[in-house]
């Protein structure tokens, strides 16, 4: 069957064994100095995230299994939906039982950095380092941001506004589902990234690679 591109969690990340993924965010400002010693900036480009992602060591065997579905993604220019199982969940509700099916969606958007969300149990706490992703516009695109600090929703479940990294892009829109649980980035397998490891008699460790945020 036919791979159909963006890779669902499902088709790819989860049939890795992921067990980390180290985000960063691409700085694109560009400096300069003038004679009076002022520094000045300027973003050249919007960020972008990138990802350091590790997976577990796995039997020879499996390692060839991972081979191949990593291949068949470069092969084709393809990409996939990735998330950290590091940080699956909020840090304040780490298995996702207290969310439970709540349907969460952004409340506002006052501006280019800052959020409010509805549609949360009453006293849910997202805490800085937290993690969210929704799509919008047409065609479709996947934001991914980070949470720059705690923030808790009220008794009708709505938060206040809270900033988030990096910028908020046109088109995200009010009433967008918002997704805490396994909030996944859509990313490309960056060129010659991919590393099979060290092996040893049995197993294969250090298996790795590089991503970088698709829109």
């Amino acid at each position: 069957m036919a791979l159909t591109f963006p890779l669902s969690l499902a088709a790819f990340a989860d049939l890795l064994d992921v067990t980390a993924v180290k985000w960063w965010l691409q700085d694109n400002r560009e400096y300069s100095g003038m004679g009076s010693g002022q520094i000045l900036e300027a973003d050249l480009a919007p960020q972008l995230w990138q990802g350091d992602v590790t997976l577990a060591e796995a039997y020879h065997y499996e390692v060839r299994k991972i081979e191949a579905r990593v291949n068949a993604v470069i092969r084709s220019l393809g990409s996939f939906y990735l998330y950290d199982p590091r940080t699956a969940a909020p840090y304040a509700d780490r298995d996702g039982a207290i969310l439970g099916a709540s349907t969460v969606q952004i409340n506002s958007l006052p501006d280019a950095k800052s959020m409010s969300l509805k549609g949360l149990p009453a006293g849910y706490v997202l805490t800085a380092g937290d993690y969210l992703a929704f799509d919008y516009g047409s065609p479709s695109r996947r934001a991914f941001h980070e949470v720059s600090e705690d923030v808790t929703a009220g008794g009708g479940g709505t938060t206040g506004a809270f900033e988030v990294s990096p910028f908020i892009r046109p088109g995200a829109a009010v009433n967008q589902t918002v997704t805490l649980i396994k909030p996944a980035m859509k990313c490309k397998i960056k060129p010659g990234s991919f590393s099979v490891g060290s092996t040893g008699n049995a197993v294969t460790s250090q298996i790795s690679f590089s991503v970088v945020q698709k829109l």
